[in-house]
């Protein structure tokens, strides 16, 4: 019996085979992985893998794109023609305002150009280009099995800030301005060399999958002032958890925010910390908002963006504080973090 079952259970493993991108082929491409829908419009692959039978479209610009089909034999499931390809001049996203009503300052869609009035859109990220500060950045974070090395992390500017503003993040910028606020004495910032705030991504460059993906979150509409030790504390480990929550060809809905601005104490009283003039205000509070795929609201995490609080605050009235889906260190060099009812919070 079991002879007979046997070809049949290989018919069947075959049937639901999958070709899946190894981190070769996405480190190795250039080009930017697509997919043509049933109305033959073009769409961004963001999944780890694909059926039998799917065509990729390895798009370089309208008049250069290259096919490879998820194919089966009696062997393996694989590419054919085989990846990685690559672009003589590879593609890079953009960045443009859209009209969108949930944004309070400008929002701005990222991602390509495609041609007949098609553009496909990786994120969009709401930013006040006066105050120079990103509100929130919605996207979708899809399941992947591994990390490809990012081939980028020069931030661009895109037209949407001044270079003055893109050199209040440099490291002596960042001391020059707290000496100018706090004093020549101050003790927040050591020297102009050490970095202890960075530009804190709100969509994590590590929610994509591909090269060209992770490339487009290095821009400055997707970045706030972040304490370095906090970015690589609580807040990676939120970013972690929200992609491990994750499985098969399923996504999350994802809003990352920041609001209120940052005091800190000084002779003369409490200073609110801002890196160019009155512009890139250094945010008090980063959130991030996870939604299923239907839009319902999962969790909410909130996080203080201040290495120098001495102990751990109250919760905010816009947060009614829940248990954590995850233990995070309760400090504020980590970052104190609460969890908030998804259902009602309104940052």
């Amino acid at each position: 019996m079991w002879r007979q079952l046997l070809p049949i259970l290989a018919l069947c493993a075959m049937a639901q085979a999958q070709c899946r991108f190894t981190r070769a082929d996405v480190e190795r491409t250039t080009r930017i992985f697509m997919v043509r829908l049933p109305n033959r419009q073009l769409s961004l692959k963001r999944t780890a893998s694909s059926p039998v039978g799917e065509v990729l479209q390895m798009w370089c610009s309208p008049q250069d794109i290259r096919q490879t089909t998820c194919q089966r034999n009696q062997r393996n499931v694989a590419f054919r023609p085989p990846l990685p390809m690559t672009c003589q001049r590879p593609p890079a996203a953009l960045t443009t305002p859209v009209p969108d009503r949930s944004c309070p300052a400008t929002m701005y869609r990222v991602g390509y150009n495609v041609g007949n009035n098609q553009f496909l859109e990786l994120y969009r990220a709401c930013f006040d280009r006066r105050s120079v500060r990103a509100v929130f950045v919605e996207h979708r974070v899809y399941a992947k099995t591994f990390f490809a090395q990012r081939p980028c992390v020069q931030f661009s500017s895109d037209g949407v800030i001044s270079p003055a503003d893109e050199a209040s993040y440099t490291t002596r910028n960042i001391y020059a301005t707290f000496r100018r606020l706090f004093g020549n004495q101050q003790n927040f910032i050591a020297n102009n060399q050490d970095v202890v705030i960075n530009r804190g991504h709100l969509a994590a460059s590590a929610d994509f999958l591909f090269g060209d993906q992770m490339c487009s979150t290095f821009k400055y509409v997707n970045a706030v002032p972040q304490f370095k030790a906090i970015n690589d504390g609580n807040w990676e480990a939120i970013e972690r958890w929200v992609r491990n929550s994750v499985t098969g060809n399923q996504f999350v809905n994802v809003r990352t925010g920041a609001r209120d601005v940052l005091s800190l104490p000084s002779s003369t009283g409490p200073k609110n910390v801002f890196l160019s003039g009155n512009r890139n205000p250094v945010p008090l509070w980063m959130y991030k908002i996870v939604r299923d795929s239907n839009n319902r609201p999962l969790v909410a995490f909130l996080t203080l963006n201040n290495i120098f609080a001495r102990q751990r605050p109250a919760a905010p009235a816009f947060c009614q504080a829940v248990n954590c889906p995850i233990n995070l260190p309760n400090n504020a060099r980590s970052g104190f973090t609460f969890c908030c009812n998804p259902a009602t919070f309104r940052p």
